[in-house]
């Protein structure tokens, strides 16, 4: 177990953690205002992403306070082996689905900058 200042700061993290993942979830509209310039598939990629998103980001917000608080790795070596394990397969989750989101925009951005020339030319 960690320090009570520790304590603090580790469960302050999870709340943001855990706020971000349901702002992302719940009230995240960024996604949904490009699909005047987005295919509609790829405008409902996005979006679908980044709610999955949202959901791993509470799932490791979740893990990380089961880290801090329940799980003591002498007691329950497994469990807490269990826990790491997720918080690290959360995180990369995250990273992997920020990537894809990162890839369509650069797509977008490629599409529209093609289109722009293509009208300069003409």
């Amino acid at each position: 177990m960690l320090s009570s200042a520790s304590n603090f700061v580790a469960d302050a993290a999870c709340l943001l953690i855990a706020a971000s993942g349901w702002y992302y979830l719940f009230y995240s509209r960024a996604a949904q205002r490009l699909s005047g310039v987005e295919a509609d598939a790829s405008n409902r990629r996005r979006v679908l992403l980044r709610r999955c998103n949202g959901v791993v980001m509470m799932l490791l917000a979740t893990l990380l306070y089961f880290a801090n608080h329940i799980v003591e790795l002498k007691d329950r070596p497994i469990a807490a082996t269990a826990v790491l394990v997720g918080i690290v397969c959360m995180l990369g989750i995250s990273v992997l689905l920020g990537w894809v989101d990162l890839r369509l925009t650069m797509d977008l951005r490629n599409r529209r900058r093609d289109d722009r020339d293509r009208n300069d030319r003409q």
